[in-house]
């Protein structure tokens, strides 16, 4: 005897006072909750149920009425066309950077209950729900306020295209982001420095081109990438500190210069790495033999890899432990290049104070005047000849 179908229920979304139908996890809102198009919506989607077929999404009578333009697109619309348009305008030397997956995760939770809302609907009730969500998933605090600002530069995008009304994002950027102590949601770990002497004990263990990767980190507070990316053309060698100027950089979309000032035991260090042609990487791994040589160099995640495998035989684990003691274990005990940052900067501040620790890690604003950017070189270079 077959089963008979189960019937979702008309119900209330709270926050927008619409009726909803949840039909397999997709919400389907129909309209004013208790107007008779609600309930002439609900019956359409009750009867794609009971006859097998595919459920529709319940159209407006009028669509666009409300707001004027021809169609009106679902919030489900929205999101996949500023997805479509982040994995074309983040992209850096030809390569999409992190931000389209960062992107797509903040619209999947967008998209979970409110794909099917009418997009000029969406309100600050709405984005509310959404943030809770994140936060009930288990998303620390700042994670879940740069994922809503990304619901909300959608919206912003659409708006731009004129897909919806521009008084959508202009609502939207009336809520508030979430204050420490003052939410629900967990804070982020802190990324700590590590202790130098656990550097120079993992160091042992790695392979001689990834130790001095290290050293030079260490020396200079570089990021992973910028380190990752040297090349004998990228550096000024003609003073008593050396200049490095990335070709990329993290902040270069906004117009900041980054400079990296190398001093005696930097240079030591880069001597051996500079005999090659301008444009080939100074840190390269042996493996990859079919790579051509101007390309082959350690990537971000290879570098960090490398320097947990180390970690692992410095700091070995005991054999007898449980899958999540040996997960602690190593949380414990590993440490990622990009908390050498840290530890040059709090090496840095103790000795020169902050305002030099912060021309070492490229930290400087946009709009500087010139009389500035000479006042930071020359903190920069007074600390690469001391200590870089």
């Amino acid at each position: 005897m077959a089963r008979p179908t189960r019937v979702p229920a008309y119900c209330l979304h709270k926050p927008s006072g619409r009726a909803v139908v949840k039909v397999k996890g997709r919400s389907f809102y129909l309209g004013p909750h208790g107007s008779p198009e609600s309930r002439e919506a609900y019956a359409r989607v009750i009867a794609d149920i009971v006859s097998g077929r595919p459920v529709q999404a319940p159209q407006p009578a009028n669509p666009g009425a409300k707001t004027g333009v021809e169609i009106t697109p679902t919030v489900g619309e929205v999101a996949t066309k500023f997805q479509a348009h982040a994995n074309r305008y983040y992209v850096k030397n030809g390569k999409p950077t992190s931000e389209p997956a960062a992107v797509r995760c903040a619209l999947r939770f967008l998209v979970a209950n409110h794909g099917g809302l009418p997009a000029p609907e969406f309100g600050i009730g709405d984005l509310k729900v959404v943030r809770e969500a994140m936060v009930a998933a288990g998303h620390c605090r700042s994670s879940v306020n740069k994922n809503i600002r990304r619901i909300r530069l959608a919206f912003t995008w659409a708006a731009t295209e004129e897909l919806i009304p521009a008084t959508v994002p202009q609502a939207l950027s009336l809520l508030p982001g979430l204050k420490v102590g003052r939410t629900e949601a967990r804070e982020s770990d802190p990324v700590l420095p590590v202790d130098p002497e656990v550097v120079e004990k993992t160091i042992q263990h790695t392979n001689p081109v990834v130790a001095d990767m290290v050293r030079l980190q260490l020396l200079t507070g570089m990021r992973p990438d910028e380190v990752c990316s040297m090349r004998p053309g990228d550096i000024d060698r003609g003073g008593e500190v050396w200049e490095y100027r990335p070709a990329s950089h993290k902040t270069q979309h906004h117009g900041r210069r980054r400079v990296v000032y190398i001093g005696p035991a930097g240079q030591r260090i880069l001597s051996a790495y500079l005999l090659r042609p301008a444009d080939e990487f100074c840190f390269r791994p042996k493996r990859h033999v079919a790579v051509p040589k101007a390309k082959k160099r350690y990537r971000i995640d290879s570098y960090r890899q490398a320097v947990e495998r180390a970690c692992d035989r410095a700091f070995p684990a005991p054999d007898d432990l449980s899958d999540d003691e040996l997960k602690a274990h190593r949380k414990q005990h590993r440490w990622t290049p990009n908390r050498l940052r840290h530890t040059a900067a709090t090496l840095v501040r103790k000795q020169f104070g902050l305002e030099a620790s912060q021309v070492i890690l490229g930290h400087s604003k946009a709009d500087v005047t010139q009389v500035y950017a000479e006042r930071d070189a020359s903190k920069g270079i007074e600390v690469a000849r001391a200590i870089g």
